[in-house]
């Protein structure tokens, strides 16, 4: 495991224990095995630690996008489908992802932080997307997309019987089927 894997890993299991607001980089360092230089060399503070600074699944979801482009394919629905793609992140790490949600929704300086990360998740979906379809479709897309992907993260979260992919499915068909009732 890497110094980066490790420092997570241990700030989660402190986070959990103690309380983000309890715990020191110092004890973050300590536990994971490392100094607090090598904490300072992998994120800027503690609360990076929980955030994924380099937008890697703004990343993933993007290059789906990009790979998967149909001219028949509406942008909303590739973008789904983006999210669905990336089920693996959600279901090979459920106990940390969960563990991770929990952190952050106890801790109100987190939970502005995560908004940030949706926007920044926003605009790697409109720019994936901006490049095969007109612009202000594509921001909408996303901005839809990104609601689905957390309406099924929330439903994800709060049972095991579907994984993410499943539910993230399951949440678009919800809002094919409010279109039909708004169009009615």
């Amino acid at each position: 495991m890497k110094s980066k894997e490790k420092l997570q890993v241990a700030a989660a299991k402190l986070f959990m224990e103690k309380g983000y607001e309890n715990t020191t980089v110092q004890e973050i360092a300590s536990l994971a095995g490392v100094t607090e230089r090598t904490f300072f060399r992998q994120f800027k503070d503690k609360s990076d630690v929980l955030f994924d600074t380099s937008n890697t699944m703004g990343q993933r979801v993007a290059a789906f996008i990009t790979d998967n482009f149909d001219v028949e394919q509406k942008p909303l629905k590739l973008a789904v489908d983006s999210f669905a793609s990336i089920s693996d992140y959600f279901d090979d790490s459920r106990e940390r992802v969960l563990a991770r949600n929990q952190i952050i929704q106890s801790n109100p300086d987190l939970q502005e932080r995560e908004l940030l990360k949706r926007q920044v998740l926003i605009e790697s979906v409109t720019n994936a997307l901006s490049v095969k379809f007109d612009s202000e479709l594509s921001e909408l897309a996303a901005r839809f997309a990104v609601e689905i992907f957390h309406m099924a993260f929330k439903k994800w979260i709060e049972s095991t019987e579907k994984g993410f992919a499943e539910q993230v499915l399951a949440v678009y068909q919800l809002y094919e089927k409010l279109t039909l009732l708004i169009f009615e």
